[in-house]
C-alpha cells in the first residue's frame, strides 16, 4: 500500500508480495483456494509484470517467477467453474505432480532421517530411535495429510520418547491403535 492508504498504515507505505518477491521467485501455497473474485487480480499481475499498491495511482513494473502449488485438480476447478481458465494457463507452464506420501515407496523412511535431527535440535534434546512396532506403524500408515502429517508425528513421538525410544504409546492416537479400531480422519492438507 502507499503512503496514508488507509487509518494506520505505515506512514512510508509498505510493499506487498510481489514487490518483495522483485527478481526472484514467489510461492503461492493452495492456489487453488484462491477465491474466484480475487483470481483476476493475480492473472492481472502475472499478464503485465506490474501492479498498483493500495492507495497510489504509480505502476510499478515487477519481474517476478511464480511457483504455484495445490491439491486441487485445476483442470476440474476450471470446468467447474471456481477456477479461471485463464489463470490456470497463465500458471500451468510446467506442471509437476507429486504423488502422496503413501505412494512413494521408501520416501517415509528417508524422511524420518532427514526430520528427526531437526526435531530433535527444535526441542534441544537427542535424536531418538523407533521401536520396530512403532516403525511399522508408520510404514502401515496410509499418510492422508502427507509429510506435513508425517512430520507432526514425528514430533509427537520426539516429545512423548522414553530414553530416546519411541514405541506405539509414543505416537499419536490415531496411529497407536490397532488399525482395525481406529477411527477414520479425513485429510485436511
Amino acid at each position: 500500500y502507499g503512503k496514508g492508504a488507509f487509518t494506520g498504515a505505515n506512514a512510508e507505505g509498505r510493499k506487498g508480495r510481489f514487490e518483495l518477491a522483485d527478481g526472484g521467485t514467489l510461492c503461492l501455497d493452495e492456489i487453488g483456494e484462491l477465491p474466484l473474485d480475487l483470481q483476476s487480480y493475480l492473472l492481472r499481475v502475472l499478464e503485465e509484470a506490474a501492479l498498483t499498491r493500495l492507495g497510489e495511482n504509480t505502476i510499478r513494473r515487477v519481474n517476478v517467477r511464480v511457483i504455484a502449488m495445490t491439491n486441487r485438480d485445476l483442470r476440474q476447478e476450471v470446468a467447474a467453474g471456481r477456477f479461471r481458465k485463464d489463470l490456470f494457463h497463465r500458471l500451468a507452464v510446467v506442471s509437476i505432480g507429486i504423488p502422496p506420501l503413501r505412494e512413494r515407496d521408501g520416501d517415509m523412511e528417508r524422511l524420518v532421517e532427514h526430520f528427526v535431527p531437526l526435531i530433535a535440535k527444535k526441542h534441544q534434546c537427542a535424536p531418538i530411535s523407533f521401536s520396530p512396532a512403532a516403525l511399522a506403524r508408520l510404514r502401515s500408515h496410509d499418510w492422508p495429510g502427507n509429510v506435513r502429517e508425517l512430520r507432526n508425528v514425528l514430533e509427537t513421538a520426539t516429545l512423548f520418547a522414553e530414553h530416546g525410544l519411541a514405541d506405539v504409546d509414543c505416537l499419536p492416537a490415531h496411529l497407536a491403535m490397532t488399525p482395525a479400531s481406529a477411527p477414520d480422519i479425513e485429510a485436511g492438507c
